[in-house]
């Protein structure tokens, strides 16, 4: 053999050998999570702040990127075409009322039943007054007193806030009725902040899954600045919102591979004028519905994660709705059994000496909450904390002008880690 061939042996086997090297240098990989709140008439200043956060979105600066409450495509397509200079691999997915649930089984493993009958029917509950009746009393309410367009059924409502504040006697017989009337007045909220009066008059009286806020449409999309590979989405139960698991594997420069799954778990409603009307709240039509719920979301999230990345390293991201309390910092915990259910599962992706802030703070204008909380996470499988290098809360600052003042892209602060992989 000629001196060369040896030397040529030796060299591809060496590439061989740094290809499969368990040593390879170590990569710094940014991750967030915001959730944008771009939900009609749901969030106050949607108009003002749409472009603001599909422009901001576009010049942001992390590698990955995951976003809760897109609820429309349009929303979707917009913060994909505003963001494809600056990531190039975006994900998201598509569902509508008859997208069938991937693990539909409740807390006993059982499978509910699905609806057989209209949200608001004409089912007396009442001499001579049906729920289709009540339904109609109460937008012809928001029709005329928070209307875009007053007094036609073409109009929407200006806003949740005016609805809830002149319309309360005209939907009390359906808050406090039976579990029907609470079913119809469940598709009434939730269509109210996109849908014309006309389309929620139509679909509560004669769509029986209409169930669902945006037309059943799920809320999450996943930016990254690297190939995103074996995308898919994993739908869940919930109530009166889509609740699905994205997930991809990000293909990083180094040759390492990082499962992401981008998330957004139901919220825990304290209010009245939230009753649980789902079937995963064991047998709660209260908090402790939504409670429940929540749980097995997020039961059904680690079980997701197992079985999909196993031994692999993932992250998690998302609006968790659920988060400790630090009464130190004034933050208020909120469900606070999940998150710990989760971080018995994972490892919260925060620096030792990171001071906890809220994500969905009372300071913020465009929410009206009281409590400071820290609902917003990272997390991480099969990651220990030694990859954990920053840990900082973003888009935080006022920068969309609206009524005479400056606020905040929404009514959530994102959160960001660096990690340093191998």
């Amino acid at each position: 053999m000629k001196p060369y061939g040896v030397f040529l042996i030796a060299l591809f086997a060496l590439v061989a050998c740094n290809e499969d090297d368990p040593q390879r240098e170590p990569i710094t990989v940014t991750v967030d999570t915001f959730n944008v709140a771009l939900a009609g008439a749901f969030i106050p200043f949607e108009e003002e702040r749409r472009q603001p956060i599909a422009d901001a979105i576009a010049a942001h600066d992390a590698d990955v990127l995951c976003l809760q409450e897109v609820w429309t495509q349009e929303d979707k397509e917009l913060i994909r075409d505003a963001a494809a200079a600056n990531y190039p691999y975006i994900e998201f997915f598509e569902n509508d009322l008859d997208t069938e649930l991937d693990d539909p089984t409740d807390q006993n493993g059982n499978i509910p039943p699905e609806p057989t009958t209209v949200p608001c029917p004409e089912v007396e509950v009442g001499p001579d007054v049906t729920i289709e009746d009540q339904m109609n009393l109460a937008v012809d309410c928001v029709r005329d007193d928070c209307s875009t367009i007053p007094g036609s059924d073409d109009g929407r409502t200006t806003s949740a806030e005016c609805a809830g504040n002149a319309c309360t006697t005209d939907v009390l017989p359906l808050l406090f009725g039976n579990e029907n009337q609470q079913r119809c007045y469940a598709c009434i909220a939730t269509q109210l902040p996109t849908s014309t009066f006309a389309t929620i008059r139509e679909s509560c009286a004669t769509v029986v899954n209409q169930d669902l806020a945006f037309d059943g449409q799920n809320g999450v999309m996943l930016l990254s600045k690297y190939p995103l590979n074996n995308s898919a989405e994993w739908v869940i139960p919930g109530t009166w919102n889509r609740r699905t698991i994205l997930r991809a594997t990000v293909e990083l420069p180094s040759g390492a591979e990082l499962d992401t799954y981008c998330n957004h778990l139901t919220p825990i409603f304290d209010d009245i004028t939230f009753p649980y009307t789902g079937q995963y709240g064991e047998g709660n039509t209260d908090a402790a519905g939504w409670q429940a719920e929540q749980e097995l979301q997020a039961e059904k999230l680690i079980a997701h994660v197992e079985a999909t990345s196993g031994e692999r390293p993932a992250v998690i991201l998302g609006d968790l709705n659920a988060g400790l309390a630090f009464p130190s910092e004034n933050i208020v915990g909120e469900g606070e059994p999940t998150f710990e259910l989760l971080a018995d599962a994972y490892t919260p992706a925060y620096t030792s000496d990171y001071t906890p802030e809220c994500t969905f703070c009372s300071e913020n204008p465009v929410t009206d909450t009281e409590n400071d909380v820290w609902i917003d996470h990272i997390l991480l499988h099969q990651l220990d904390d030694s990859t954990i290098t920053e840990t900082e809360r973003v888009f935080d600052e006022n920068v969309v002008p609206v009524e005479g003042m400056m606020v905040p892209l929404s009514d959530h602060f994102g959160i960001r880690s660096v990690l340093t992989l191998p």
